[in-house]
């Protein structure tokens, strides 16, 4: 389920809003238990928390995360409002 060697870790694609690859990032998920939140507010948690520490932005992209850290994980894809 994880990314490299910590389950924690996962993958995150951004898109160009014409559709077109940019980059990937490594980050940490926050959560495992959707107990407190839902998985999409798990997602953006984790990417404010992301970018919150290395003062990157990817604004207005979309984000993609395949394989999510997360009880109920499945495919995510978010708009990313920064």
């Amino acid at each position: 389920m994880g990314y490299i060697e910590n389950p924690e870790m996962v993958r995150v694609d951004f898109f160009k809003e014409s559709g077109k690859w940019y980059t990937t990032i490594a980050m940490k998920w926050v959560s495992y238990s959707s107990t407190q939140f839902l998985i999409y507010d798990v997602f953006r948690e984790s990417l404010r928390a992301h970018f919150k520490e290395s003062g990157i932005r990817f604004t207005g992209m979309w984000a993609v995360c395949l394989e999510p850290y997360h009880e109920h994980a499945h495919p995510l894809m978010i708009k990313w409002d920064g």
